[in-house]
């Protein structure tokens, strides 16, 4: 088990990926979710969320709080949820491969002001094919359209949230 947990840390450690290393395209995924997954907020004032409901255009960052290309996304999606009013709704920021603790620091260290939360249940990350951190996918109306590997910066957001709109079967 202990061998295990190694391996895994390993695989974590060097899975944090950066935009600039990897190819800077939209990947089209157009799966619908279809699985319960409940995420649990990190404010007491706001609602635990099932994926499987939402609806309208989303968009979904997986981020951890060792994650060095989290850290430099956290003001573009600040930015990106504040010039907008709709938008701040459109950001669900989930928190994988950490623990409740270090994930509530980095909220409270890099002043990440659009919705936070947690996965409690360590198995949305397979759901949506997420293979490290940082991971952005666009959705629309419950189906995941895009996914967006490495860092995602303002110019980024826009244009997936711009595709995703366009997005038709």
């Amino acid at each position: 088990m202990k061998k295990t947990s190694i391996l895994l840390t390993f695989f974590l450690l060097f899975s944090c990926t950066d935009s600039k290393l990897v190819n800077n395209n939209f990947i089209l995924i157009n799966k619908e979710i279809k699985n319960n997954f409940i995420i649990k907020s990190f404010l007491d004032n706001q609602d635990n969320i099932d994926i499987s409901k939402l609806k309208g255009i989303k968009i979904i960052n997986f981020w951890a709080s060792w994650c060095n290309p989290c850290i430099d996304e956290v003001n573009h999606l600040n930015d990106f949820a504040y010039l907008d009013k709709e938008n701040f709704d459109k950001i669900i920021a989930i928190n994988i491969f950490d623990n409740l603790d270090d994930a509530k620091e980095f909220i409270n260290i890099y002043s990440a002001k659009f919705n936070n939360y947690y996965d409690e249940t360590k198995t949305i990350p397979i759901e949506f094919g997420v293979s490290g951190v940082p991971e952005t996918f666009f959705m629309k109306d419950n189906k995941i359209i895009y996914k967006f590997i490495g860092k995602i910066d303002l110019n980024l957001l826009n244009e997936g949230l711009a595709k995703t709109n366009d997005f038709s079967e």
